[in-house]
């Protein structure tokens, strides 16, 4: 074995790797504007604990493409391990979303800040989070806020935009509207607008305040698994105001009847559709039980649709959809 010829060998090819590497990450433009649309891919389905360390199914959020923007929300455990497997670069990320500070709604966005701000060499991009996340709790580090410069030159970072309940984000031809929901201390939904398009994202929330049994009138409380219900009695009217009037609503519903006290479940998103305009419904956030020991979601799937006349869509891992033509489709054009 020779190891000098070894040796010269693997400083070259190394020096050479690093440079490229280097190049890549550090030396880009900016990337173009994505097609005309309105695309939606989900590297992730899945919420609660059960999710988390099952990945059954995944916590890695989705990625919303419209209105010039590409939009990371909610980028949980193994983001970025599911942006590669999908292909998605993270350097062309235009911003990124946290709706709260639970483990399955922002532990990955520390990796994902640095591929869109180029391995923390380039200031781009947006980070919308609550105050609780970016400063009371700091559960995103300063570093990763673009606040520490290190004498290494890591001198990237994104432009950091506190949530605040109603105030309009602008990026490029898209607005963005934090909307306050009912789960956790600090925690937004949104309507972006794009265009003619409203997409609502919910976020996790509580929806169903009382029901009817067959008893009389129910509170809802953790008191298990909802068995009785007859109606919704009580609700959250703001939520209910303000998500059935878009066009494409992303719902993270958790379960059919348990959790309710914290999440809209499928039992809860039929009353919160009805009536309204919601042309096409995801439903999203699942439980580990939604899929095991046997998969839930085509039924929930159905039963919000037959409830309620929306066409929904149970989103699974890893799988894109074009909602402009799921909306012709529908006969609904933008």
């Amino acid at each position: 074995m020779d190891l000098n010829k070894i040796d010269a060998e693997l400083r070259e090819k190394t020096s050479r790797a690093a440079a490229d590497s280097f190049s890549k990450w550090r030396h880009r433009e900016e990337p173009g504007e994505p097609a005309p649309g309105a695309k939606i891919t989900f590297l992730g389905t899945g919420g609660n604990p059960e999710a988390i360390f099952s990945q059954v199914p995944r916590t890695a959020g989705f990625i919303l493409v419209v209105g010039g923007i590409r939009l990371y929300v909610d980028p949980g455990p193994g983001a970025v391990v599911r942006a590669e497997e999908a292909g998605i670069d993270l350097g062309v990320i235009d911003g990124i979303f946290i709706s709260h500070g639970h483990l399955d709604h922002y532990s990955g966005a520390e990796s994902v800040i640095e591929g869109m701000c180029w391995g923390m060499f380039t200031r781009r991009g947006h980070l919308m989070a609550p105050e609780q996340v970016l400063g009371q709790d700091r559960l995103l580090s300063s570093y990763h806020q673009g606040q520490n410069m290190t004498p290494a030159g890591y001198k990237g970072g994104p432009k950091v935009i506190p949530l605040q309940a109603h105030r309009e984000i602008k990026i490029k031809n898209a607005v963005l509207t934090p909307i306050p929901v009912h789960h956790a201390a600090e925690n937004y939904g949104f309507i972006l607008r794009a265009g003619n398009l409203l997409i609502g994202y919910t976020s996790d929330t509580n929806y169903i305040r009382s029901y009817r049994t067959p008893e009389g009138v129910q509170e809802m409380t953790p008191r298990g698994p909802i068995m009785d219900m007859l109606e919704v009695v009580d609700y959250r009217q703001d939520i209910k105001d303000i998500f059935s009037q878009v066009d494409v609503l992303i719902a993270n519903v958790t379960s059919h009847n348990v959790y309710a006290h914290r999440h809209i479940t499928t039992l809860g998103l039929p009353h919160l559709l009805k009536g309204g305009r919601v042309k096409l419904c995801f439903i999203t956030h699942f439980n580990h039980c939604c899929l095991r020991p046997e998969d839930l979601r085509p039924a929930m799937a159905g039963y919000v649709e037959g409830k309620s006349a929306v066409r929904t869509l149970f989103a699974e891992d890893g799988a894109t959809y074009d909602i402009e033509v799921l909306l012709s489709e529908a006969g609904h054009n933008f």
